[in-house]
């Protein structure tokens, strides 16, 4: 109950984070521009989740992995939003559709940082559990009940390792999971 509860104020805080950011960059967009090596599309891999707390309904694989290491996520990004879709391995092992907003905090030479929030669909082993369930009732919108929908924030982290292929490590206050990306 107390991660589900994390996952919604993240959730809240995030797009409201999102929407402050988005204002502000309208009103400095003025300044001159240099483009990033991360600008475009990319794909990723994802390898390896961690949960904080592990439970038996998660896809317990050989590697360790607590699922999430199946699938890609696609991500367009200009200079500051990220756009990403993709089909990727949820914790409990079915495939999900992913539907992602993004903005970047921080470009560095060859790393990057950013924020994104959206909603996964397929999270049917989740709403199966009667607690989460009347939390979700409670707080999230009908259409996503309705549609096993799960609210999802996330920070990212890229590390460009060698022309455009890179290490990125997706934090959210539920798990944490890695992969590979390659930029487009």
């Amino acid at each position: 109950m107390k991660t589900i509860k994390n996952i919604l104020l993240a959730l809240l805080g995030g797009l409201i984070f999102l929407g402050a950011m988005l204002v502000g960059t309208q009103a400095n967009a003025q300044g001159s521009y240099i483009p990033s090596q991360f600008e475009g599309l990319s794909i990723y891999f994802p390898k390896y989740t961690k949960h904080y707390e592990s439970s038996t309904a998660f896809d317990n694989q050989k590697n360790g992995s607590e699922g999430g290491s199946r699938g890609f996520l696609a991500t367009y990004s200009t200079k500051l939003t990220h756009y990403t879709y993709g089909k990727m391995e949820n914790s409990y092992g079915s495939f999900s559709h992913y539907f992602l907003l993004g903005k970047t905090l921080k470009t560095f030479k060859t790393s990057q940082l950013s924020l994104h929030v959206g909603v996964a669909d397929g999270y049917e082993a989740s709403y199966a559990d009667k607690g989460v369930a009347e939390v979700f009732n409670k707080y999230l919108p009908k259409v996503m009940v309705n549609n096993d929908m799960m609210p999802m924030i996330a920070l990212v982290y890229k590390q460009k390792l060698y022309k455009g292929i890179g290490i990125q490590l997706n934090v959210s206050p539920v798990f944490v999971n890695t992969g590979i990306y390659v930029q487009l």
